[in-house]
């Protein structure tokens, strides 16, 4: 039997959240809408609003090591096919420790912000599942995700 797509809230993106608690409750509001598209998409099982910290999650579901060499993702593990790995962190670029983590400078990623912080998503997906990229950047954009200009 097909699954059902869960029903994404259509509602335009809020205002950017600002000021330290703004952002703490955004991030916990992320968190729980990723928690809804467990019901669709299977390789976020194990997903869980609470495993977000400081608006960052590490999320790895079905991998294995990487056998790649060089860039970013051999050093992150790979998804069976039927796995997923993401990192998703919405940081502070006036952070000096935050803004020289190599996971958020890798040339690859969109300039994404939310509010005035930026936004590093990167994720793998196996080759056998539905893709949850999209609606993970869904989810996002609803909170306020732009693209920076």
């Amino acid at each position: 039997m097909p699954q059902q797509p869960v029903q994404a809230m259509k509602a335009a993106a809020p205002p950017a959240p600002s000021g330290p608690a703004a952002h703490a409750e955004n991030c916990r509001a992320i968190a729980r809408d990723l928690d809804v598209l467990t019901r669709q998409y299977p390789q976020l099982a194990d997903y869980r609003a609470v495993d977000w910290k400081a608006c960052k999650i590490h999320y790895a579901y079905r991998t294995h090591r990487a056998t790649t060499r060089g860039g970013w993702s051999s050093g992150v593990p790979h998804p069976d096919d039927d796995g997923i790995w993401f990192y998703l962190g919405i940081w502070d670029p006036a952070d000096p420790t935050e803004a020289s983590a190599q996971i958020h400078t890798q040339p690859v990623t969109a300039d994404w912000w939310i509010g005035e912080r930026r936004v590093t998503f990167l994720i793998l997906e196996g080759k056998g599942t539905t893709r949850a990229s999209g609606a993970i950047v869904d989810v996002l954009r609803r909170h306020g995700l732009r693209d920076h200009k």
